[in-house]
């Protein structure tokens, strides 16, 4: 019995004497800060109460997060009252919150987008944000129908570089990068001074374009300012510039986008359809159905939409574009059926009307496209 106790004693003493070593070392880790792997773990998520559910079943708008941030989005300048939902990063299109109080009627709206990190900086005082946004989309909100436009986010948001517009003008403006149909890199109101948005180092192509909510057809116009006369003549306004280690900001002013040497210009035709079908009926690009302005697709029995029709670049150029465009694939019906529409050249500018009849699916007759005015900006 001796042996065996002293055998289990002095196990014992060695088990210890490990488990103390264990300790040790553990503690001594502690107190030495943390190994190459804990510093490169990402930080714990902050709960900083905002709703970042997908809501793809019922959205009111949806978005599609190309930058490296976690957003938090409002209808219109940043307050309590006017928060949406979240974004987070990645992750394909995610539906924002449709909220009944604030998406009650049909209508343009600021999508106005600010990081998680400022967001939780200044909860408490929100309007600070107001021209500091992440970005901000001219969108549209369509009680009516379901709204199918993606607005997407650059992936150049989000750096330590800076484009500040200011916008003194009487139209609402966008910059776009590489062109009148390039990136959106963010929105300022009419009358709207210092909007800073925060772009990666890099060179910068900027093209400005001008938008409003036509009433009367149901559309966001676009315009763009095209040089008249000179040598750059039937060319699309342009900025250009490098963020880096010698620029750190450029700042850009919308007045000098009007002037006697500048006309704008839509860029785009629009084909409005009539549907005197007993079905609803959409129009199709070849395989691509095509979305208006506002986000419809599909022309209910007795209604119209406004389809926008945009121009192409003239070979070999990035600022200049064709003042016609050949449709050759343009189709008009359901998912189940539909006819081809004969070729047509489509103006820049103009309004052209199609009209469609029948009894059934299957039955789908098509009027001739005719030209019926002239889009106008201020119209």
């Amino acid at each position: 019995m001796k042996k065996s106790g002293k055998n289990w004693m002095t196990r014992t003493a060695v088990f210890v004497m490990i488990l103390s070593a264990l300790v040790f070392t553990a503690c001594g880790d502690l107190g030495g800060g943390k190994d190459d792997d804990d510093n490169n773990k990402p930080p714990v998520d902050v709960d900083v109460g905002v709703d970042y559910t997908n809501y793809l079943t019922s959205y009111s708008v949806k978005v599609k997060n190309d930058s490296n941030k976690k957003l938090v989005a409002f209808k219109g300048a940043p307050s309590a009252s006017s928060l949406i939902s979240g974004v987070p990063i990645g992750g394909g299109e995610h539906g924002l919150k449709k909220d009944a109080a604030l998406f009650a009627t049909t209508g343009d709206f600021v999508l106005f987008m600010v990081t998680e990190e400022d967001y939780a900086a200044n909860k408490d005082n929100l309007s600070v944000l107001a021209n500091k946004p992440f970005t901000r989309i001219y969108a549209y909100y369509n009680t009516n129908a379901e709204n199918k436009l993606t607005y997407t986010i650059s992936s150049i948001l989000g750096g330590d570089k800076k484009i500040i517009l200011q916008n003194s003008t009487s139209y609402n403006i966008e910059l776009r990068r590489d062109g009148v149909q390039g990136e959106l890199i963010g929105y300022a109101g009419q009358g709207s001074y210092n909007t800073t948005f925060n772009v990666e180092a890099g060179t910068y192509m900027i093209f400005p374009v001008f938008r409003k909510f036509n009433q009367s057809r149901g559309e966001i116009i676009t315009v763009y300012p095209k040089y008249q006369g000179g040598n750059l003549d039937g060319k699309a306004k342009f900025e250009y510039f490098a963020l880096d280690d010698s620029l750190n900001e450029a700042t850009l002013n919308a007045s000098s986008y009007l002037g006697s040497d500048i006309v704008l210009k839509t860029g785009s035709a629009y084909l409005v359809i009539q549907n005197n079908h007993g079905t609803g009926m959409g129009l199709w690009d070849g395989l691509q159905q095509v979305t208006t302005s506002t986000g419809g697709q599909a022309v209910n029995p007795n209604n119209s939409l406004t389809f926008q029709i945009d121009m192409a670049k003239k070979p070999g150029s990035n600022d200049e574009y064709l003042d016609t465009s050949e449709k050759a694939q343009f189709k008009v019906g359901t998912p189940a059926y539909s006819i081809s529409v004969p070729s047509f050249t489509f103006e820049s500018d103009k309004i052209y009307s199609l009209t469609i009849t029948g009894t059934n699916p299957g039955d789908i007759n098509l009027s001739e496209i005719t030209e019926i005015g002239i889009m106008s900006f201020d119209d």
